[in-house]
């Protein structure tokens, strides 16, 4: 049978002394330590999760290869830039607007860019179009989108440097 045996110390009141093969320190170290390991595996669940939604967002658009573009539809068999992203993102829970302008307001900068985030184009009018970023290949970037009238939603390489890369905001 395990358990604490009372010790009288010289001086000192009886106090309980560890039973074999367990620690002498007390509880609350243990609680500590157990604390801040939990909550380190819940950043990294949390992590994880927003790192999947990106994945999912992703996942989600290829299926939508194919489909035409039509001005001001927003799906689910017919797509305008827009209409893609927040088709996408609806399917995921989240509500963006119907322009690629506004969106920009519903998202965050990164430094290092995941599938699923958000491209989105500029001129010297401001933005004017928006994909879903696809990841690197052959050295180029690549996003998934809804061209313009006539073609289809496809993957296309990135072909200007005048874009930028944000996140979707997630609320908790």
């Amino acid at each position: 049978m395990t358990g604490l045996a009372l010790v009288a110390v010289p001086n000192q009141s009886a106090t309980a002394a560890p039973s074999p093969g367990t620690s002498a320190q007390t509880g609350t170290h243990s609680a500590t330590t157990t604390s801040v390991s939990e909550k380190k595996a819940a950043k990294q669940k949390a992590k994880k999760k927003k790192k999947s939604r990106g994945i999912r967002a992703w996942r989600r658009v290829k299926t939508r290869a194919g489909d035409p573009y039509s001005y001001g539809a927003a799906g689910p068999h017919s797509f305008d830039c827009s209409g893609l992203t927040r088709w996408v993102y609806k399917k995921l829970g989240h509500k963006l607007p119907h322009s690629s302008s506004a969106q920009v307001s519903h998202t965050f900068k990164v430094k290092k860019p995941r599938k699923g985030d958000l491209v989105f184009f500029y001129d010297g009018g401001g933005v004017y179009h928006v994909g879903i970023y696809a990841g690197k290949h052959d050295g180029r970037r690549w996003i998934w989108h809804a061209p313009r009238s006539g073609e289809t939603v496809k993957k296309d390489p990135i072909w200007t440097s005048k874009h930028f890369i944000r996140r979707v905001k997630y609320k908790h």
